[in-house]
């Protein structure tokens, strides 16, 4: 198996199960902000931990001694595939909702260029995963 391969993955992977729990609940502007109804607020820390769970078990997939590797890297992709897919979607179909990739201060989320860092910190993990992922699955049966 492919060691950058694998590595690039679990970078991706970390970006997602670590990152956004992070932010989330070290700042005000989701969980803890007053301005959201409490609902709302469960809902974040819902998706918090399941983000962070299938993450958890992604990681353990793509690093576990097994003899079905290429199950379980494809496993561990498919998981990461879902998590970043979701973000994606609900990116792509803000307009329908209402959504915003930033909070009210969005100064806080400004990458690079003006770019959402939300946007930005997805599509370098969706890039790495991809990338980490061919990495590993190529020249295996």
């Amino acid at each position: 198996m492919n060691s950058v391969g694998r590595l690039a993955m679990s970078v991706a992977i970390a970006l997602y199960t670590v990152i956004p729990p992070l932010v989330d609940l070290i700042t005000d502007t989701h969980v803890f902000n007053n301005e959201w109804v409490p609902h709302a607020r469960m809902h974040t820390v819902w998706l918090l931990g399941t983000t962070s769970g299938v993450g958890l078990i992604a990681l353990y997939l793509l690093w576990s001694a097994d003899a079905h590797d290429r199950f379980r890297i494809n496993l561990s992709g498919t998981l990461s595939v879902v998590v970043l897919g979701a973000f994606f979607l609900s990116a792509v179909t803000i307009s329908l909702y209402g959504g915003s990739l930033s909070d009210m201060a969005g100064d806080l989320y400004k990458g690079p260029f003006g770019v959402d860092a939300n946007l930005l910190l997805f599509t370098a993990a969706a890039i790495l995963l991809a990338l980490g992922w061919h990495l590993c699955v190529r020249n295996k049966k």
